[in-house]
């Protein structure tokens, strides 16, 4: 038999129970509609013997009318009863119980989402930034079947701004040990990454494991306090502004936001206003929150003094001074004292350079006053007023702003070794950014010129470089290398055996060094790392020459290199003051 004479046989068949069907529906139709129950076809002769019995005793002369049978049963039943196999659904033998399914456990593991790649955890003040960029940590649940979609999707919805990269991330996670700690990738397996994984390398949750993007760097900019990344965060409200703001990033928003919400009087009546035509109505409280500022004598509240202060100089007539130097002006000086008793005399007397700071974090607002004065310049005769402070400056008191400038820049911008010969410029891309080391550089020549400390706080290469301004002269070597994490790097360089060099490796190439890695090259690592230690920093000295050129002192550092040293580079002091006895002075004990 063909196929094709297969299917008609089929089909035939298949028309056949159709039709079966079709007449067994009609048939109960007929049969429903005659008496109302069904009867099953073999029981056709009983139905009619008891049919007529019903009629004999439901007709009678009293009623004259036709009584309705009573159903023996519904329709269902009478259903179930023809066709046992197709309406009865009970199953046959002993009924069984709902087999058991265990619960799915889960856990908690800490996710730390990083902005870029890096070899080591970030520090405690970087965490915190990243946490205000959205970054950070999060505490997720995972169970062990989680899929690797299903953990994408779940980082996802934890960090929004993971959505962003589009060149991928790997799982990292920190060696053991305190403080900044190496960071190993996590190889995802054959599937990616699985729960069963996660429960495995985080020991049950006790790590945290990093989430790294491999070819993007995300933004670290701070994020509003309504933004996503912080709906489940716990909050607080700003008693300035009322805003609901994450706890975390509440004592940082307390500074911003009572900066903005500072209210400056610009209205002539403000200004003159003083304490002798205050309304007796004003309170105590109110009187006590008012400060009579130093400059205008205008009366200001403690919140607004400080930013009035920065653009209330006073400035005479005359016109700005643009000082210039010739070389054959710079040619003649014998000592180091006639190079300062020169800058002393390109000071503008008949201009001030007034600042009225606050000792509160003198090294930030003290910058941000230096760099928002523009009615007057900064080599105009400086005058300084601290707020809360009566006094008036005729000299002490710019020596003693001068002074802790000097030492807030050496602490703040500048970085050390332990030979104690000088510094070199703390690599730091946003005091770079914020124009620190320029304003560094103005606070240096007006400390030389008005009687302040001299910057004797750089190394030789620096100075140098500053009077040079040529980058392919600078002569380095190890010791001018004063960052820690880089000299350790030389030390274990120049300790490393054939067996462990290659440990190094991955530093010793974020140096820059692309040859071969071996310790026959020794050498050549080490030169390539103080390279990258030193030549990284030209930026921030590029920025402080232009500092230095108030006054025209950077063309007299170009003339006069050798007698502008002792200025800028520290040596041997043998000058006999009380620091001297303290130094020399050594209890001897019996």
């Amino acid at each position: 038999m063909t196929d094709q004479e297969a299917t008609e046989q089929s089909q035939v068949q298949l028309a056949d129970i159709l039709n079966t069907a079709h007449s067994l529906v009609s048939l109960l139709n007929r049969r429903l509609g005659s008496s109302g129950t069904v009867r099953p076809v073999a029981q056709e002769s009983e139905r009619q013997s008891v049919e007529g019995q019903s009629r004999q005793t439901e007709t009678g002369p009293q009623s004259g009318q036709l009584r309705c049978p009573q159903r023996s049963g519904s329709v269902h039943q009478e259903m179930a009863r023809s066709f046992p196999g197709l309406f009865r659904r009970e199953t046959k033998g002993k009924r069984r119980f709902t087999p058991y399914t265990r619960p799915k456990k889960s856990f908690l593991v800490n996710f730390f989402l990083l902005e870029k790649q890096r070899s080591k955890t970030p520090k405690g003040d970087e965490e915190l930034q990243l946490i205000l960029a959205g970054l950070g940590k999060r505490s997720l649940s995972v169970t062990e079947s989680l899929t690797h979609t299903e953990l994408t999707d779940l980082l996802l919805n934890a960090f929004p701004r993971l959505a962003s990269i589009n060149g991928g991330w790997l799982l990292y996670k920190s060696t053991g040990g305190g403080g900044q700690r190496r960071l190993a990738v996590i190889p995802p397996d054959s599937d990616g990454h699985s729960g069963h994984q996660l429960k495995t390398v985080s020991g049950n949750g006790k790590c945290t494991l990093y989430i790294t993007p491999l070819q993007e760097q995300i933004e670290t900019s701070p994020l509003p306090p309504d933004a996503k990344e912080f709906e489940n965060m716990p909050k607080a409200p700003c008693t300035t502004c009322n805003n609901m703001v994450p706890l975390q990033a509440l004592p940082f928003h307390i500074k911003s936001c009572k900066e903005e919400m500072i209210y400056l009087s610009s209205s002539p009546e403000n200004e003159s206003f003083t304490q002798d035509n205050e309304s007796p109505l004003r309170t105590k409280h109110q009187t006590e929150m008012t400060t009579e500022c130093p400059v205008c004598r205008g009366i200001f509240s403690t919140d607004a003094i400080e930013t009035h202060a920065s653009d209330c100089g006073i400035r005479s007539s005359n016109q700005e001074c643009n000082i210039s130097t010739s070389e054959d002006e710079s040619n003649y000086f014998q000592s180091s004292e006639e190079i300062l008793n020169w800058i002393s005399g390109q000071v503008d007397d008949s201009c001030t350079f007034s600042l009225c700071v606050s000792r509160f974090d003198l090294f930030s607002r003290g910058m941000q006053q230096w760099q928002r004065q523009k009615k007057s310049r900064p080599n105009c005769r400086l005058k300084v007023s601290f707020l809360g402070e009566s006094g008036i400056d005729t000299g002490a008191l710019s020596k003693e702003f001068l002074t802790e400038m000097v030492s807030e820049i050496e602490n703040k911008l500048f970085v050390g070794s332990a030979d104690k010969k000088g510094k070199n410029p703390l690599y730091c891309l946003n005091s770079l950014d914020t124009n620190y080391f320029r304003t560094a550089g103005e606070v240096m020549v007006a400390s030389m010129a008005q009687g302040g400390p001299l910057p004797n706080f750089m190394r030789e290469w620096c100075y140098r470089y500053l009077c040079s301004g040529d980058s392919d002269s600078i002569q380095v070597s190890t010791n001018d290398v004063t960052d820690s994490e880089l000299f350790h790097l030389i030390t274990e360089v120049n300790r490393a055996t054939d067996e462990n060099i290659n440990e190094l490796t991955d530093d010793i190439v974020g140096c820059g060094y692309t040859g071969k890695v071996s310790v026959d090259k020794k050498d050549l690592i080490m030169r390539a790392i103080v390279l990258h230690s030193t030549m990284r920093l030209v930026p921030m000295l590029d920025q402080l020459r232009k500092g230095l050129q108030l006054c025209g002192l950077l063309q007299v550092m170009k003339t006069n290199s050798d007698l502008c040293l002792p200025m800028f580079v520290p040596g041997e002091d043998g000058r006999v003051d009380a620091a001297f006895f303290l130094e020399r002075c050594q209890p001897g004990f019996s």
